[in-house]
């Protein structure tokens, strides 16, 4: 039985360009903090608070772009900002990004080298398909770090969340993540996502993704396979997510 990782026409209807490539890890180990993997980290946030383009972070092209992306479908960005932009701001005012475990400290990684989104979900939580879609306002949202908190995004809001059980694993396309679908150490099946939205081109998206396979299988040591989503091959088909023993 296969399941469907995919993206509603709506999405690419309204920002024609966008294209996302999809990760998909088997057998992570993500269950040990690494000490290169941090100097990594670390090395990546000392070349973004030396960078200038970032001195204006809202006007950054690359920030610019997805916060008038999501002024588009609705979402105030001063209020609910980007994950790039929050990232960004971290770094620039002097903060270190806790190195939560391993998956996490990559997805920041590339985050910062390329200036785009980047994150994952657990898939041994989906229920049904994995759909980055326009809501109906009835789905459920529940806070990374709030377990016992509920919430409905609102209506024509872009949302990452499994048909089957309504979970919405990410708000506001790449604002905030869900709780229940969080990468934990003991995470061995993964979608990651990485987003390319102009001006970020195809191809670059393409190099951000390659980087993040070969980083996760020189630290995680995953099986990783790479797919394409875009408005010619708008989804993909995966073995039903098995539970991980």
């Amino acid at each position: 039985m296969t399941k469907k990782i995919f993206i509603s026409n709506a999405v690419f209807e309204m920002f024609p360009g966008y294209v996302r490539h999809v990760l998909i890890t088997n057998g992570a180990d993500n269950s040990k903090a690494d000490a290169e993997l941090e100097a990594l980290l670390r090395s990546e946030e000392a070349r973004v608070r030396a960078d200038e383009s970032f001195a204006d972070i809202k006007a950054h092209p690359r920030i610019a772009s997805w916060r008038d992306a999501f002024a588009k479908f609705g979402t105030n960005p001063n209020q609910c900002p980007p994950s790039i932009a929050n990232l960004i701001k971290r770094v620039r005012g002097g903060k270190d990004i806790p190195y939560i475990n391993s998956l996490v400290a990559i997805f920041n990684i590339i985050s910062m080298r390329y200036v785009i989104p980047a994150g994952g979900d657990d898939l041994d939580i989906v229920t049904g398909d994995l759909s980055l879609g326009v809501s109906d306002g009835t789905e459920m949202y529940v806070p990374l770090g709030s377990p016992d908190v509920k919430e409905h995004p609102r209506p024509g809001e872009i949302i990452l969340y499994d048909t089957g059980s309504r979970d919405v694993f990410c708000r506001s396309w790449c604002w905030k993540n869900g709780d229940r679908s969080r990468i934990e150490g003991s995470a061995k099946r993964v979608a990651i996502n990485i987003d390319a939205l102009p001006p970020v081109t195809e191809d670059e998206g393409l190099c951000a993704a390659e980087e993040t396979a070969g980083l996760v299988r020189r630290f995680c040591g995953a099986n990783v396979t790479i797919h394409k989503i875009s408005a010619s091959s708008p989804s993909f088909e995966i073995e039903k997510f098995p539970r991980a023993s």
